[in-house]
């Protein structure tokens, strides 16, 4: 679990590490359409309902949840709350023309940086607020956030293994064929 006491730095390393889900994002866009992101492995989610996913997440739960915070007298617990996996559809339900990948990407970045506004806009007291987790525990709003962000890395890097595999699996494939090429060429 993440640490109760925290000081200023570790603030400035929490929004550090949430200014990280934009960087990815705008890296993503690069390279995200050269893999099949929607390609669905066994048991899971493919790269484009993972970052689905990471948006829902942060802008249906955790956005709302810091809100509700300041705007409560009373202590807010998570279990009043749906789950964001719990609320989250995956794709397969969408026509393949409304599947966006670059839409996608670009609502995290702006959903992100409507989040990290409310994060800075934030006293250090603030940041000790309670609220209860899912199983009573009492935790507070840094550790909240910081949950958040150590479940997006968790995320991200499940979609950076994917976009490696698929990227080693192109490479692998133009090997053979060049192999297949030359052996029915021969010189």
């Amino acid at each position: 679990m993440t640490k109760q006491e925290f000081n200023q730095s570790d603030l400035q390393a929490l929004f550090d590490n949430a200014e990280y889900l934009v960087d990815e994002a705008e890296a993503l866009k690069y390279v995200i359409d050269s893999v099949p992101y929607d390609e669905v492995p066994p048991g899971d989610y493919s790269i484009y309902d993972k970052l689905r996913l990471i948006d829902h997440a942060q802008n249906r739960y955790y956005r709302p949840i810091t809100e509700k915070i300041f705007s409560e007298t009373r202590r807010i617990s998570l279990t009043e709350f749906n789950h964001f996996r719990d609320t989250f559809e995956d794709s397969t339900q969408l026509e393949d023309d409304e599947k966006n990948v670059q839409k996608v990407l670009s609502k995290i970045i702006k959903h992100r940086a409507a989040l990290l506004t409310i994060f800075k806009k934030l006293a250090r007291i603030d940041w000790e607020k309670n609220l209860k987790d899912e199983r009573g525990r009492e935790i507070t709003l840094y550790v909240f956030a910081a949950t958040m962000i150590e479940n997006e890395r968790k995320l991200l890097k499940e979609i950076a293994d994917l976009v490696l595999i698929y990227q080693n699996e192109q490479i692998h494939q133009r090997e053979i064929n060049k192999r297949v090429v030359d052996r029915n060429n021969p010189k």
